[in-house]
């Protein structure tokens, strides 16, 4: 693989979760390495990465991302034609469809897979309860199909695949039927302070997207009149407004620090929705906070039942408010929430890479081999 070099490619950086923060560490793992996209806010990314390596494609400068949702249609399209061949490595970090990029023989694709297409295999979770209108409905219906042939095709691309967690590895066997390792996203635990703070309020911070079910969180704190604050902004803000009483607070996007100051000062983080992994979770848990969870999906990776917070098995305003109560009679131990966290601090992120990297024969000139 000598004298090529390698790049980065990413669905779309706009919001700022947990894939793009995936994306956002290989790129620092791969520090020569363009980063291709489709859309790109510079407005929220460019103090974590020089908007000179980001390639995104010619509609950001028409649309500048406002859209970027009702795009699905056409970024299979763009990405199955993104031709890498030169490129000696290419690693993917794939929502969707950065998967699908072309390489060579002679290239080394990787691709770290965050889910198959939600858009596709779980459409039907993906529009309930959800405020699209029936003729996106209709449309996104039509496309199941195409969409799905084509997510099948596709995860035929990369030389290897690496999941975000056992969960996601499983939905690619099944759904692929291909295997694939697993690599836990990064927590950057180094940014959240031990906190002995408790200003009372529960928190999520989110995209407000229906499969989400950040709703159960509002029908909970409605429930047991206690203060919740959804950080976060999506679709569905609208309609979890009008539902919402006094007791909620929505801040919509917020600034790092901003966020980190609402991890520190709340009193435990909600998970009402089933997550492919889910990193704000442990980013509570590095603050020394407990999370009350649904017991499905990533979370069943994170949550220790009773030693790093509460999991309960059926999704509903009302077993999460059971869940809160439950959470209410257990002391928990600051310092083991910590140490939890710490297992999936960046640190074990970017080791994994590069052990992974190494064993693939990867030249070195195209990582940062350092510990």
């Amino acid at each position: 693989m000598s004298g090529r070099g390698a790049a980065i490619v990413h669905d779309f950086l706009v919001q700022d979760g947990g894939a793009e923060r995936c994306a956002l560490e290989l790129a620092r793992l791969l520090p020569t390495a363009p980063v291709f996209t489709s859309f790109f806010d510079r407005d929220t990314f460019s103090d974590r990465i020089d908007p000179a390596r980001v390639r995104p494609w010619p509609l950001q400068r028409l649309l500048k991302g406002r859209y970027f949702r009702s795009l699905l249609p056409i970024y299979p399209l763009y990405f199955s034609t993104l031709d890498l061949r030169r490129q000696a490595l290419v690693i993917s970090s794939s929502v969707a469809f950065a998967k699908a990029v072309r390489t060579d023989r002679r290239s080394l694709h990787v691709s770290y897979v965050h889910t198959p297409m939600r858009y596709a295999w779980d459409l039907e979770a993906y529009l309930a309860r959800s405020s699209y209108q029936l003729p996106t409905r209709m449309a996104a219906r039509a496309l199941r199909q195409p969409l799905l042939a084509w997510d099948r095709r596709t995860a035929r691309r990369p030389d290897l695949l690496v999941a975000n967690s056992e969960n996601v590895r499983r939905r690619i066997e099944e759904r692929w039927q291909r295997s694939a390792e697993v690599i836990y996203p990064p927590v950057n635990t180094a940014e959240l302070r031990l906190s002995e703070r408790d200003d009372g309020y529960l928190l999520i911070a989110a995209r407000l997207l229906a499969y989400r079910h950040v709703e159960h969180a509002v029908e909970a704190a409605g429930l047991l009149d206690r203060e919740l604050v959804v950080v976060g902004d999506g679709p569905e803000l609208p309609s979890l407004r009008r539902l919402a009483g006094p007791t909620v607070r929505f801040t919509g996007h917020l600034p790092r620090q901003a966020l980190i100051e609402l991890f520190e000062g709340c009193h435990a983080y909600l998970l009402p929705g089933v997550e492919d992994f889910g990193i704000a979770p442990l980013e509570a848990m590095a603050a020394g906070k407990p999370v009350v969870a649904l017991g499905r999906g990533g979370a069943l990776e994170t949550v220790v039942d009773g030693v790093t917070g509460v999991l309960y098995d059926k999704p509903g305003g009302r077993p999460l408010a059971d869940a809160i109560e439950r959470m209410e009679g257990i002391t928990f131990d600051r310092l083991a929430l910590r140490a939890h966290a710490e297992r999936f601090d960046r640190r074990h992120f970017l080791s994994a890479w590069r052990g992974l990297l190494d064993r693939l024969g990867v030249d070195r000139d195209l990582y940062d081999p350092a510990d």
